[in-house]
């Protein structure tokens, strides 16, 4: 028992440890997530992350039944919040290609989208010019 802890009981204790468990798990598996996310290298099977995020958010939640407290409270709950929103950007991160997709070198497709000022933009205006397109693919 610490000093000064001499009010704490062994259900306050283990919400305590449960809710820094979880945030350790929340912020690895974030700190795993964000770092693939950002190197474009994010696996195919995100099992093992889903995993790992409701586990993070379960165990912060039995830290709240358990009786966190406040110093065991606050990391469970930023555990939980992270563990939802890094499920969340699972949820959303997963994009399938179209039927028409872009190929090197073939003419590209007719289409039309707004340009940076929300104007409609058709692609046809460029036709007999070089053409670089880049798309950008989001993960969250």
């Amino acid at each position: 028992m610490w000093a000064g802890q001499e009010g704490v009981n062994g259900q306050e204790m283990n919400g305590f440890l449960l809710g820094w468990v979880a945030f350790a798990i929340a912020l690895g598996t974030g700190a795993i997530w964000f770092r693939r996310a950002y190197a474009v290298n994010l696996p195919e099977n995100r099992g093992g992350f889903v995993a790992a995020m409701v586990a993070a958010t379960s165990i912060g939640i039995i830290a709240f039944v358990e009786g966190a407290g406040w110093v065991g409270g606050i990391p469970a709950g930023i555990a939980i919040l992270i563990g939802c929103f890094l499920l969340l950007t699972v949820a959303v991160s997963e994009q399938k290609g179209g039927t028409g997709q872009f190929q090197l070198g073939q003419p590209v497709p007719e289409f039309t989208a707004p340009d940076e000022n929300g104007e409609p933009f058709e692609i046809a205006s460029l036709i007999g010019n070089p053409l670089l397109l880049k798309f950008f693919r989001g993960h969250w």
